[in-house]
């Protein structure tokens, strides 16, 4: 049996920005499909420049393309970013989040102004848990693909923990 590990989370927007890009760049990699469209249309675009001089309209074509292929990533990304700083003044940080319990028979999460409740808003068995990562000042643990809860205190003593409780396939140590 391990000894239970309490930890009260308090988010800043510094947690909450690189949590948020952590969420989208590395776990969900949602990069790669604005990244392959702006190829897509480059390759064309670079075709479009070769004919430059032989073809009527290739140097214009050959602009709308590279205008629409780094112009699209860019507005999902400074949307991203954009949206991100809204969300952050919304929420007032830095402000306490939740507390979480690590305990032999699992996770349990009580949200900001149910701390002091006796039962959790959310319980989660180690069964379920999707994966844990490990930054240099966060664990990141994913009780689903889509939902996660941050660790930025007590780093090395719920790490050891999680190592303790989570196969090695769930680990990502990425310090």
């Amino acid at each position: 049996m391990s000894q239970p590990i309490n930890v009260s989370i308090t988010m800043d927007a510094e947690s909450f920005h690189k949590f948020a890009q952590f969420d989208l760049f590395r776990h969900q990699k949602r990069w790669k499909r604005p990244l392959l469209f702006t190829g897509i249309l480059l390759v064309p675009a670079l075709i479009c420049l070769t004919q430059v001089g032989r073809r009527d309209g290739a140097a214009l074509l050959a602009a709308v393309l590279t205008v629409v292929a780094l112009g699209l990533p860019a507005v999902y990304f400074g949307t991203f970013f954009h949206n991100l700083r809204t969300n952050t003044k919304k929420l007032g940080l830095p402000r306490p989040f939740y507390r979480l319990q690590l305990e032999d028979a699992g996770v349990s999460v009580w949200m900001a102004g149910e701390q002091d409740k006796p039962e959790p808003s959310h319980q989660y068995s180690w069964q379920g848990i999707h994966l844990a990562y490990r930054t240099p000042d966060a664990i990141y643990l994913y009780v689903q693909p889509t939902q996660a809860y941050l660790f930025n205190a007590d780093l090395d003593p719920v790490w050891k923990y999680l190592g303790i409780h989570l196969s090695p396939r769930q680990l990502r140590d990425l310090r």
